[in-house]
């Protein structure tokens, strides 16, 4: 079973659930150890088209208790696999723009191998596990949800293990990825 991340005041920002957009910056900056050779920050934002369609709206949803826990975990579980010196996770909830981070994950380790291989692993765990949903309105009204198992179910209104409703905006889209590196002598 992984050791904890010890719960100090920089690990308060280390496990975020969002409404408003991610600050990346202050989340590399939450990784930042003397210890780290390597500190990697992914960045997965909002793109308008997928594949050809036309995204008109793009909400998230979760089940907030459900979702920081599985973070938590796999947070610590990622900490101890690839022998980070720091980790942090921060995901939006409710619509994201066009252009603008969904999730941010930021790892810092002696080396960029195990920060590049943690924030990879963290992404496709958050993606199949973390009860978060998207939602994806096309150019049709058609309104498809987008479950954490990679399943897809077309529905018509909220998700039913929503908490909250999405707030409307013509500009969203679908997520996409983008990473940087700060790679110190590792």
């Amino acid at each position: 079973m992984p050791t904890p991340v010890a719960d100090t005041a920089q690990t308060s920002t280390a496990l975020l659930l969002v409404w408003e957009p991610i600050d990346a910056a202050r989340l590399l900056a939450c990784v930042a150890d003397e210890a780290a050779g390597a500190n990697v920050l992914f960045t997965g934002t909002t793109r308008g088209v997928t594949a050809g369609v036309l995204t008109q709206r793009l909400a998230y949803e979760a089940h907030e208790p459900l979702a920081r826990a599985q973070l938590a975990r796999l947070r610590d579980e990622a900490v101890t696999t690839y022998a980070l010196t720091a980790c942090a996770i921060s995901h939006r909830l409710g619509e994201v723009a066009v252009g603008e981070t969904s999730v941010a994950i930021a790892t810092s380790a002696p080396h960029r191998r195990e920060a590049f291989a943690a924030a990879e692993w963290l992404m496709e765990r958050i993606k199949s596990e973390v009860p978060i949903w998207k939602c994806e309105e096309g150019a049709d009204g058609g309104r498809t949800w987008i479950h954490p198992d990679g399943g897809i179910q077309p529905q018509s209104g909220l998700h039913p293990h929503s908490e909250r409703k999405p707030v409307n905006s013509p500009n969203a889209g679908a997520a996409h990825g983008r990473a940087a590196s700060q790679d110190g002598a590792s």
